[in-house]
């Protein structure tokens, strides 16, 4: 019986543990419910900015992307990643032999269609006017002959120039991805990459709903992903007419160019970032942080006196973390 009796009363206390354990949890959740437990901020004074945030990315007016129309052999190459380079100047060459050779051909079968059509034609001159259907026949068959001869030539030129890559524009070698001869390549893979650093410019794309806030000579900040702690200015240099036809929303793009003094180094092609770009600003203006703000049928309203009471005010612009607002003292405590 006693046993018993020990036994319950361990039970009993168990359950009045749980009990005070119970009891405290829902004091504590009432209280947070009623807002005792607030976070603390006050009215200030100061400027409110709307802005407007764009991902974009590096890109350069003078980039390509140099690749051979057929497949062959490297027989030599003129430069190295970094190299400067000119207009025109030859980078890298293919194996010419089997084209040259295509080209010698074509050179001669042209001169050969040459000298016949000018056989034929000394043949008929002087019969303009009653020139026989044969003589007609045999005129246009070494005209079509020379004609086909000299589209020959000009293709097999094309292809022998074509052997040869050459810079479009100043700039640098970017990518080389062949850098000794006797490599194999395929016709179409990119073999060398040449760009103008003085003509990067960090591309943005504005939704319609928004692209009507911008206009040239519009600043923004710049902050790129490869440098955290890094930010610079660009400015817009145009606004396209015309969407993005590379996107698959109706977007416009935003070219803007890039203040890089002490940059000029770092920047490189296909580098992405953010663009913050202020769209209205107003100084000297009352403002709270914008999460302060609540509202319900009678409008927006800010908690005072230590959260018990509602202030309705009147909001104005509102910036990313702060909003401006009026009907209200500058230095009264609010709460969340």
């Amino acid at each position: 019986m006693k046993a018993r009796f020990s036994g319950l009363l361990r039970r009993k206390r168990l359950i009045a543990i749980i009990l005070v354990i119970v009891a405290v949890g829902f004091f504590i959740f009432r209280s947070r419910g009623n807002g005792e437990t607030f976070e603390e901020s006050e009215v200030m004074r100061g400027t409110v900015e709307e802005t407007l945030v764009l991902t974009g990315e590096i890109k350069a007016t003078d980039y390509a992307s140099l690749q051979f129309n057929s497949s062959g052999t490297i027989s030599w190459v003129g430069v190295k990643v970094g190299d400067t380079v000119e207009k025109g100047q030859a980078l890298i060459k293919l194996d010419t032999t089997v084209l040259n050779s295509a080209f010698q051909v074509a050179q001669a079968n042209l001169r050969a269609a040459e000298a016949n059509l000018a056989q034929v034609h000394d043949e008929v001159k002087g019969n303009d006017s009653d020139e026989s259907f044969e003589e007609k026949n045999t005129r246009t068959a070494a005209e079509t002959a020379k004609d086909k001869a000299y589209e020959a030539f000009v293709a097999a030129q094309k292809d022998l120039r074509n052997a040869t890559l050459v810079a479009p524009f100043d700039g640098v070698v970017a990518v080389l991805n062949t850098e000794s001869s006797g490599v194999n390549i395929t016709a179409g893979a990119p073999q060398v990459v040449v760009v103008n650093p003085s003509t990067i410019y960090f591309l943005v794309n504005a939704d319609q709903t928004e692209v009507n806030d911008f206009k040239a000579g519009d600043t923004a900040t710049l902050a790129l992903d490869a440098f955290e702690d890094e930010e610079f200015e660009g400015v817009i240099t145009s606004v396209s007419a015309a969407p993005n036809p590379a996107e698959s929303g109706t977007v416009y793009p935003i070219r803007l160019s890039l203040n890089s003094t002490g940059f000029a180094q770092k920047l490189k092609v296909g580098m992405t970032g953010d663009a913050t770009f202020v769209l209205s600003s107003k100084e000297d203006v009352l403002y709270v942080p914008s999460k302060f703000v609540k509202s319900d049928k009678d409008g927006k309203y800010l908690l005072v006196n230590a959260g018990k009471d509602k202030k309705y005010v009147q909001v104005g612009l509102e910036g990313e973390d702060s909003i401006e607002v009026t009907d209200i003292s500058e230095g009264e405590k609010i709460y969340y």
